[in-house]
């Protein structure tokens, strides 16, 4: 008898699953200074025969380090974006009236919603590295901010 009611939650278990990503990413790398911006996303550029169907949104990867005085600004607005700290820093958001810090701790997360833009400027003491986890969401409403 236990073992049929430890298949029936299996089966269950199974049934209730859905599919993921399981593709590479293609992540970045970029680093922000004041004036520039540069990005190594040389995995991004590697093709695969397993795609993500358009229908599911994908997760891309991004890590950002940004030196003392850099700004990065929201890229797609109807992308959601959550931000994983990765050091010790500060940022503050001056899409915001008036600005409102974050402070960035080693796991500390935070999410961006879509529609909402920011301008993320490092006005902490050191550089501040963040990983950030976009959710793409392929669709002809979605716009690139500029």
């Amino acid at each position: 008898m236990r073992i049929a009611v430890g298949l029936f939650v299996f089966a269950l278990c199974i049934s209730l699953t859905t599919n993921a990503q399981i593709v590479p990413n293609g992540g970045c790398g970029c680093g922000l200074s004041s004036s520039t911006v540069a990005c190594n996303c040389a995995g991004a550029l590697s093709k695969s025969k397993q795609s993500v169907p358009s229908d599911r949104p994908q997760l891309i990867e991004t890590l950002f380090t940004f030196s003392l005085g850099a700004l990065l600004t929201k890229g797609v607005l109807c992308d959601d974006e959550l931000f994983i700290g990765m050091g010790i820093g500060k940022l503050t958001n001056e899409a915001k009236s008036p600005p409102v810090d974050v402070s960035i701790g080693e796991g500390t997360i935070f999410l961006m919603p879509r529609n909402e833009p920011y301008k993320l400027r490092n006005v902490g003491l050191q550089d501040v590295k963040v990983r950030v986890i976009r959710i793409h969401r392929s669709s002809a409403a979605c716009q690139t901010v500029e």
